[in-house]
This record gives structure tokens, C-alpha cells and sequence, in this order.
């Protein structure tokens, strides 16, 4: 990564009466799209993207592309959506296995999957063998046999696959027990790409243009709301029945990202779910509406004369750890036992920011 966006993550959980009474969520990161893309060209801009994000690039960089095309009213072709799709998906699916074998494993004590990783980012670099290389590597690497026996044989038969340990998601998840959430957590969930509406989408992403500070602190329907694995797969069966047994929603966002991973091969076969949306919101103004690994990803641009008049990006960070959001719901009113710092980072772990963060502990 060339340019780096600055900022990072600061969480603050004040503690008093043993346990936590206030989250504070502060991000550091400043709002770069409109101080470095403005009178760019989409050329131009794209590739000042592309620069500047080394997490979810691809779909970073196509999102310039698509919402300077929507401005000026020349969505894709079939074939260029084609193309760009699965590298959205080849992107995707790299995130998710780097998110399962190697960021939990190293926050957790455990050796990452440096091997297989190895072998994953060699084979996204040849799109067209990259569907059969994912389902061989998810049922040998991930799940240890086909992933149906895993993921469709309930709840039950999940904890047993857990308990063998086969695979290091499988210790991982074995690990992490069948631990009680919050006995109540609002829950507001961004609509996945596939069931968005599109003038709601539309109407999001003008507020984001118009709207100052919209972007750093996103709202939807006057909510804080989460996007990312969960929202998009939480219809699953077996998601659903993590969560109608109670337990933490930490433990369901990296289970959705299992789900969701076992879909992927199908997807690039041709046979899935709305990933990448563009859509012109009048006279030179286009948005583009991505699916990443962390969550929903908007770009909105407004040209003026064939260059970058104003840009916005409201990214899966801004929704997921918004001061009032998910976070601070999950560690609002927890015990400050010895346990306190871990269970914290591993809530910040599963909401994946795309910064780094600090997490301090402050007695009231």
C-alpha cells in the first residue's frame, strides 16, 4: 500500500461497579475520498484507490470505476459485470479464510495456517481455476470433509465437528465454547446488497453526499446498524440456530463467515447472490454498492465536467463500529473480570475494522 489512510480505532471501556458502564468508540481515520479524488479523472481516481486500500482493493477500485460510470450513464455490460464479479468473490472468499486462518488463530495463541495461506493466494491470482481450487480447499483446509456434513447437521452435530478438532476452525470454534450473550442487543442489521431496495439505496447514498459527517457515523433509518457475514447470511440454518440458542453474536459473525464461505465456489460458477450494484442517482451523480468480507461498501461521486466533483465512501467500518453500534452494545454492561480485555478484543476481532485499534480499560 502506497498511501496510507491514517487514523485508527480507539475503544475505551469504563468500568465501574465491576462492571463495564460506558463504551467509548472514537476513530481517528479522516474522511480521504473527497480531499484526494476530487478533480481526478475515473481513470485517474480508480487507480489513486487502488493505491490507497490494501484491504478489499479490488472491490475498492471497482467502485470508483462503476460509480463514475453511473454518473455519466454507462453501466457495465454483461461481460465486464462477469468479470468484475468474480474478482469480487475471489476477494471475498480470500478475506474470509485470512480472517478464519490467520487473524484468530494469532489473536487467540494459536499458529496461523501459514502454508495453506501460501497456497490460496497463489491459486486467487488465476480466476478461471479458482472455483474448483476453493471448494477443494474449504472441504480439505476448512472443514475437514464436504461442508454440508458441517454446516447441515445442526447445532449438534456443529459443537461435535468442533469438538474433534480436525481443522484449526474447528479448534478455533471448539475454543470458543458455547458461551451466553447479552441477554438483550438491539439488533439492526444493514439489508444485504441482494434484498436492497433500490430507492432506499439510492436515498442512502445521497444523504451520504449531501450530508456532512454521514459517512464517519452512518445511520440507517435513524439506526445503528451492522453489515458484514452475519447480515447477509444470517438466514442460514445453522446461524440461526447459533443465535436462537443464545449465544454470542461474536461467535455468529465468524460462523456466517464459515457459512458464507462454503457458498462461494457456486457463486463463481455463476450461481449466486447480487455483489456489486451501480446505479445513477440523476444528472452526473452514480453510486456503486459492493459486498466485502467486513460488509457492505458504498461509493457515491458527483463529475463535473468529465472529472471528480465530490466523492463519498461509507465503508463497513463506519457501520460497524459506530460510538452507539454494535460494539458498544456487546460490552456495554459486561463484567470487568480477568477475562474482561480478551472478550473485548475478540468482539473487535469479529467485527473486523479495517484499522488498527487500541482498547484501554479505565476505572470510572
Amino acid at each position: 500500500m502506497t498511501l496510507a489512510p491514517e487514523g485508527r480505532l480507539k475503544v475505551v471501556l469504563e468500568i465501574r461497579q465491576r462492571q463495564v458502564s460506558r463504551v467509548d468508540i472514537h476513530s481517528s481515520r479522516p474522511q480521504l475520498a473527497q480531499r484526494l479524488l476530487v478533480g481526478q479523472t475515473p481513470e485517474a481516481a480508480a487507480a489513486r484507490v487502488a493505491r490507497l486500500f490494501s484491504l478489499c482493493g479490488q472491490a475498492q477500485g471497482l467502485a470508483v470505476q462503476w460509480a463514475c460510470a453511473a454518473a455519466q450513464g454507462c453501466l457495465p455490460d454483461p461481460a465486464t459485470e462477469s468479470r468484475a464479479r468474480t474478482r469480487v468473490l475471489v476477494e471475498l472468499a480470500r478475506e474470509h479464510l485470512w480472517h478464519l486462518l490467520l487473524h484468530w488463530p494469532l489473536q487467540t495463541g494459536q499458529a496461523p495456517d501459514m502454508a495453506s495461506l501460501a497456497r490460496l493466494r497463489q491459486a486467487s491470482l488465476t480466476p478461471a481455476t479458482f472455483p474448483d481450487f476453493l471448494a477443494e480447499f474449504l472441504d480439505q483446509t476448512v472443514y475437514g470433509c464436504p461442508a454440508r456434513q458441517v454446516l447441515g447437521s445442526g447445532l449438534a452435530g456443529f459443537d461435535a465437528w468442533c469438538r474433534a478438532g480436525d481443522t484449526l476452525p474447528a479448534r478455533l470454534f471448539s475454543a470458543l465454547g458455547s458461551e451466553a450473550g447479552p441477554d438483550a442487543i438491539e439488533r439492526t442489521w444493514l439489508p444485504p446488497l441482494a434484498g436492497f431496495d433500490q430507492a432506499a439505496l439510492a436515498s442512502l447514498g445521497l444523504t451520504a453526499l449531501n450530508t456532512p459527517g454521514y459517512c464517519a457515523q452512518p445511520l440507517w433509518q435513524g439506526h445503528c446498524a451492522e453489515t458484514g457475514a452475519l447480515a447477509r447470511s444470517g438466514d442460514q440454518p445453522l446461524v440461526q440456530s447459533w443465535l436462537a440458542a443464545g449465544r454470542r453474536l461474536a461467535g455468529a459473525r465468524l460462523l456466517a463467515r464459515l457459512a458464507e464461505l462454503a457458498q462461494v465456489p457456486d457463486w463463481l460458477r455463476g450461481d449466486g447472490t447480487a455483489l456489486l450494484r451501480g446505479l445513477a442517482l440523476g444528472e452526473n451523480t452514480g453510486l456503486t454498492a459492493v459486498e466485502t468480507s467486513r460488509g457492505l461498501l458504498i461509493h457515491v461521486v458527483r463529475m463535473a465536467d468529465g472529472l471528480v466533483g465530490e466523492y463519498r465512501i461509507v465503508a463497513p467500518t463506519e457501520w460497524n463500529f459506530h460510538p452507539e453500534g454494535a460494539l458498544a452494545q456487546a460490552l456495554r454492561g459486561a463484567p470487568a473480570d480477568g477475562h474482561l480485555e480478551a472478550r473485548a478484543r475478540f468482539e473487535i476481532l469479529a467485527l473486523d475494522p479495517c484499522v488498527e485499534y487500541a482498547l484501554e480499560l479505565r476505572d470510572a
